[in-house]
């Protein structure tokens, strides 16, 4: 089948390139791995309308009235794992939702909007793989989408406002939230003032997370980190220390916490796998992750390819959906078609686009990912869990056998070679070795799959007259 735009990702940033380019009279397919759209932000929520018509909730109905009126082409359950130039325009593969059965599938488009978003940071710990143990992603799709809480007496722990976000909805859950235990001091946002003030809103909503965690008198601790979590069969307790500038723990200030469920994360990964494979330039951003490289109007370095999102750096929802606005534009004009978007709202969204990036940057300086964490990896500890290895393995892939990036220690202890590839287990593996895989990237070849998908599939599409 073929399009006009193809937008990968149904969360705000594709659902607003999907609006603005089938209100411009372009044909539209946009394709999700989940249920619904809304991305982790808005999955199973509903948010009051803010009244504007560039809101996420306008952007939703206006979706929603497109779909039914067959103007938008909406593929959930889809998943994207393979990207290429074809004939002046792309083709993406995907499969459907059942990993092991062959419906595999492909879709023409003039011009993609890649909106795949991002996944959670993990670092490994003693104990993080027992049960109970999550990430903090993951804690909150589980409140969001079930309306389930993972435990009686949680912890949200590591670094970054979306801790906060976690803590708020666990507790508008009616979740019991033992402590929340954040790494670095976010008074340190303080000097970012020229950063901050612009982007009232989003400290407002800090502010508010805050306040709800102070009306339950839930403990924040500052400069404390998880350094290993216990229980017999399950998780029942995790130690915490107040730690230094670069986050070794500070003797003689060990707490326990007794917790059934741990919700933890350091930040996020975006996901640039396809833009990679078709050769898109990347960036490095201010949060030391990989990102997509796309200009003022997010366009990539490659014709007809745009980016928005989280893939274009982590930001959050609001930055997500103004970049979504523009590279619909963008993506109608590749088409040769004129935006049904005012050249006043544009600009607007340009301009917020800077103000909310420059926000987000304020928030990375404030909220760095530091090398004090390897101190508490001891050699037992499994870095890469699909493969069950360990992190002697990994460091005397480096000291003993000689590795000097991820890829070598991959061949050499399978680390990174189960189902995630390398999802979680490749910033602990960089970490620990104190290698930069992120800068390695930029010009490096991409896997010609992105996801799993049965080879049979891929061997009889690939014969498919």
């Amino acid at each position: 089948m073929a399009t006009d735009v193809l937008v990968v990702g149904g969360g705000a940033a594709g659902i607003a390139a999907a609006v603005v380019a089938a209100r411009s009279g372009c044909s539209v397919t946009l394709i999700d791995s989940s249920p619904t759209v809304g991305g982790q932000y808005y999955r199973g929520a509903e948010p009051p309308d803010s009244g504007s018509g560039l809101s996420y909730e306008a952007l939703r109905r206006a979706f929603d009235e497109l779909v039914d009126a067959a103007r938008i082409d909406r593929r959930l359950h889809t998943y994207a794992y393979a990207l290429e130039r074809r004939d002046g325009g792309f083709l993406l593969r995907t499969r459907g939702d059942d990993r092991h059965r062959g419906d595999v599938g492909e879709v023409e488009a003039s011009a993609v909007v890649i909106a795949t978003g991002a996944f959670d940071r993990q670092l490994p710990f003693p104990g993080w793989t027992l049960p109970g143990v999550m990430s903090g992603g993951g804690a909150q799709a589980l409140v969001k989408g079930s309306g389930v809480l993972p435990g009686q007496r949680i912890v949200v722990a590591g670094t970054g406002p979306f801790l906060l976000a976690v803590a708020h909805a666990l507790i508008s859950a009616g979740g019991n939230v033992a402590a929340v235990v954040e790494a670095n001091d976010p008074l340190g946002l303080a000097r970012h003032t020229r950063s901050v003030l612009p982007a009232a809103g989003k400290s407002a909503d800090l502010a508010r997370f805050l306040a709800a965690l102070a009306k339950k008198r839930v403990p924040y601790l500052r400069r404390h980190r998880v350094r290993r979590a216990t229980g017999n069969g399950r998780l029942e307790s995790v130690t915490v220390s107040r730690v230094g500038d670069d986050w070794q723990a500070i003797p003689g200030t060990e707490r326990l916490l007794e917790c059934d469920a741990l919700a933890i994360g350091y930040g996020f990964t975006a996901q640039t796998d396809l833009a990679g494979q078709v050769g898109a330039r990347m960036r490095i951003g201010s949060d030391d992750g990989l990102a997509i490289e796309v200009d003022a109007r997010q366009r990539t370095s490659v014709d007809g390819l745009l980016a928005a999102g989280e893939t274009t750096g982590i930001g959050g929802v609001d930055l997500a959906r103004m970049e979504g606005l523009i590279a619909g534009v963008a993506a109608v004009e590749h088409c040769g078609r004129r935006a049904a978007l005012s050249e006043r709202a544009i600009d607007r969204g340009m301009r917020d686009v800077v103000k909310l990036r420059g926000f987000a940057d304020a928030l990375h300086a404030t909220f760095p990912v530091r090398d004090g964490w390897r101190d508490d990896v001891d050699d037992t500890t499994l870095v890469c869990r699909c493969e069950e290895v360990s992190a002697a393995k990994v460091r005397s892939a480096v000291n003993d056998l000689g590795a000097r990036d991820a890829r070598s220690v991959k061949l050499l202890t399978r680390a990174g070679m189960g189902w995630c590839q390398g999802r979680v287990c490749a910033p602990a593996v960089d970490g620990l070795c104190g290698f930069d895989s992120a800068a390695s990237l930029i010009g490096g070849s991409y896997r010609p799959v992105a996801v799993p998908v049965p080879l049979g599939a891929i061997a009889s599409d690939r014969m498919s007259p």
